[in-house]
């Protein structure tokens, strides 16, 4: 496989580099908002001043205008450069670009901070994906002799064997896409490439999730055997004279009100007999609608003598980290892909994780600054009373009897509290430490939970909590329809002493994402005991002056407090 272990950590100043090694000029992230704006500002600039990632890099945080997709979002982008730069100056440049906005609904406990900052147990401090993407793409720089733009998304992690691709590629065509050999059910969730038969480097079209008879019909299926596959898109490069293209037309729509896909609607105009050119309705009088149908038509057209080249990547894998499911997959090294990319990235399970002190637990206070003076080399590892972990724990201090199954992770914890944690369970920034009336031996924490503590401003804390599988996206107009735990909204309206109109603020907006049930507390301890009541206990009602939504939750997170706590468990782990 590419050997990325010798640029993992990427310790270096490139304007020291010598001259057969190239690096990016410029790495832009885009976000959501501008709390998510400067989560990333933050951490990007925590790990200059240490030298964790490469200087000499003109590292760019860009909001998004609006829900504008990820296509309006690299359009927008290529704006905004245009007016830092200029175009004389960019054309020299190498861009990577990644799309990190977005709330992460379906992987809850990484919206806080963003997809971008993603744990991956590697490293001391363990690394997230911003670290492995500067890593595993830093090949490219180097196959772009003129610059361009090189876009990913935030939420994969793709892996592949350098020994197997054609290595005389450049990147300079208008657009050159890297094609991974996948299933088609796969291929029904991306897109597909219709290559020539004769030539693979030709690329007849770019199917966009297609179903499975649409793939045979275009021909895009491939057997190897008995085993049949499609190429799906991933990664892909677009030069300058593209991104003048889709600057001019965010500067011609300028306000843009509907969302943008970089790869169905830029690449549908691409390849040698393209798809159709995308067709209004004439009838439709919604603005946005039009606006819409517009800008992809001017895409079209503005691309359509594109040239694109499909490099295919033979050994290699394209691995989404965006679901539960997912993201604890990796992490715990379960399941084929799993596996292949714990291993691949030489994961631990373990990192940064030490036995809590029971006799200190008044003293602990990670959140403030209040840290335990434990001896060096009281880890999981060593302690001869260590707790049984069996799943993956990321700086985190757990009680000696707590015990965890192998699909699990705790990310930034204190645990002081016996406990058990069941299967496909992700703690994150949990300060559990007492327990108002804790009478057992263990405390026996449900299967299939997800739980986080997330600061607010005013010295506040809210925890929310969902089940593994819940679908944060659903939306619902009967209240009877929305379940919590295996609980009607009644009987959770009674536990929190509420009425059933007062859990959500728009009654055209229900859904678990808005429902208004997590108690905002004064301190970490609490909040999550809370919650966690509201789950166990069948006869606990408790009357708190407010309570949020996971929605309200992350407009009123406080971003440095939560990044404040992780640097004083790394610093205690």
């Amino acid at each position: 496989m590419f050997d990325w272990h010798q640029t993992f950590v990427l310790r270096w100043d490139v304007r020291h580099l010598e001259h057969d090694v190239i690096y990016w000029d410029i790495v832009v992230v885009t976000t959501l908002d501008n709390v998510q704006k400067d989560a990333y500002d933050t951490l990007i600039q925590q790990r200059s001043t240490i030298n964790r990632i490469p200087l000499g890099v003109d590292y760019l945080v860009i909001t998004d205008p609006g829900k504008i997709g990820n296509g309006g979002s690299t359009m927008h982008a290529m704006h905004v450069l245009e007016q830092q730069y200029g175009w004389e100056i960019l054309r020299k440049k190498r861009i990577l670009l990644i799309h990190a906005g977005g709330y992460s609904q379906r992987t809850p406990t990484t919206s806080c901070l963003g997809k971008i900052a993603t744990s991956i147990p590697k490293g001391w401090p363990t690394y997230d994906l911003f670290d492995i993407k500067l890593a595993l793409y830093s090949l490219f720089p180097a196959r772009m002799p003129h610059g361009g733009v090189f876009l990913c998304s935030s939420d994969t992690i793709e892996l592949f064997d350098e020994s197997h691709i054609n290595t005389n590629w450049l990147l300079t065509n208008d657009f050159v896409a890297f094609a991974h050999p996948s299933s088609l059910s796969v291929g029904t969730q991306h897109g597909v490439f219709v290559l020539d038969p004769t030539d693979k480097r030709k690329c007849i079209c770019v199917l966009q999730k297609p179903t499975i008879e649409q793939m045979k019909s275009h021909k895009a299926i491939w057997c190897h055997g008995d085993e049949e596959f499609v190429y799906t898109d991933s990664l892909y490069y677009f030069n300058m004279n593209v991104a003048q293209r889709l600057a001019d037309i965010y500067r011609q729509e300028h306000n843009i009100q509907c969302e943008i896909d970089c790869y169905g609607d830029f690449m549908n105009p691409l390849g040698i007999c393209p798809l159709p050119r995308p067709i209004g309705n004439e009838n439709d009088n919604n603005n946005n609608n039009q606006q819409c149908i517009r800008i992809k038509q001017k895409l079209y057209d503005a691309l359509l003598d594109c040239h694109l080249q499909v490099i295919i990547l033979h050994k290699s894998s394209f691995n989404h980290t965006g679901t539960n499911d997912e993201y604890l997959d990796i992490c715990c090294g379960n399941g084929q892909a799993g596996q292949e990319i714990f291993d691949e990235l030489k994961l631990e399970k373990h990192v940064g994780c030490k036995v809590f002190d029971e006799s200190r637990h008044d003293t602990i206070d990670f959140w403030h600054g209040i840290l335990p003076a434990l001896p060096h080399g009281d880890t999981l590892h060593h302690q001869p009373s260590a707790p049984d972990v069996h799943g993956c724990v990321i700086h985190s201090f757990i009680h000696p009897k707590c015990r965890s199954s192998q699909r699990s992770l705790l990310e930034y914890c204190c645990i002081g509290i016996p406990m058990h944690i069941g299967e496909n369970t992700i703690l994150s920034n949990i300060t559990f430490v007492t327990y108002s009336d804790f009478n057992q031996n263990i405390l026996y924490l449900p299967s299939n939970l997800i739980m986080q503590t997330i600061p607010l401003n005013d010295e506040l804390f809210a925890t929310f909590a969902f089940g593994f599988y819940d679908n944060m996206k659903i939306t619902y107009n009967n209240n009877n329809k929305i379940m919590y735990f295996g609980q009607t909204l009644s009987i959770i309206a009674k536990k929190i002493h509420r009425h059933i109109d007062d859990l959500f603020d728009d009654e055209n907006n229900k859904s678990l994402w808005t429902l208004k049930i997590f108690p905002v507390t004064k301190n970490p301890n609490e909040s999550f005991e809370k919650t966690l009541k509201l789950i166990l206990s069948n006869d606990f009602i408790m009357s708190e002056k407010q309570y949020v939504s996971i929605q309200e939750i992350l407009k009123r997170r406080d971003i440095s407090l939560t990044i404040q706590y992780r640097s004083n468990l790394i610093n205690c782990t």
